[in-house]
């Protein structure tokens, strides 16, 4: 029984911790950036997911330490996301590149530890950018509304 316990106590842990793959790298007033890292079988998928973990980092996690610190959806993905469904199809789509000033390379794509097939990116993120679109496309309220 203790086993079990623990086994189900770590695998919790596991899922809770390892959400997006981001570290906070610098942050300004209106940019934050973020070193992500994204997997795929081919490095064009991988960069993508990178990217993606990125936004996501500061749509429902937010990036700590930064006038970001909260995320701009204040619900949960899943939710946002069925509330939302046009919106975010066209945002994961082709819209969230609009977001990103600069994606730079870290690690080139390889296998990590894991043999999971991933790259590692440097992610500027236009955050204040970012989160005027949410306010004007309806899925965020304004600030102080």
């Amino acid at each position: 029984m203790r086993k079990i316990l623990l086994v189900l106590t770590l695998l919790w842990c596991i899922a809770v911790n390892a959400q997006y793959h981001c570290t906070i790298i610098s942050a300004t007033r209106s940019d934050v950036t973020l070193r992500s890292t994204g997997y795929g079988k081919n490095v064009k998928i991988a960069a993508k997911d990178a990217e993606q973990n990125a936004i996501n980092t500061l749509l429902y996690a937010g990036a700590e330490g930064t006038s970001y610190s909260l995320p701009l959806i204040p619900t949960t993905r899943s939710e946002a996301e069925s509330q939302n469904k046009n919106f975010f199809k066209d945002f994961y789509d082709t819209s969230y590149k609009d977001f990103i000033i600069s994606s730079v390379t870290v690690t080139a794509f390889g296998k990590d530890a894991e043999k999971r097939k991933c790259v590692t990116l440097d992610v500027c993120v236009r955050a204040e950018s970012l989160r005027s679109f949410l306010e004007k496309n309806g899925v965020i309220r304004k600030f102080g509304f």
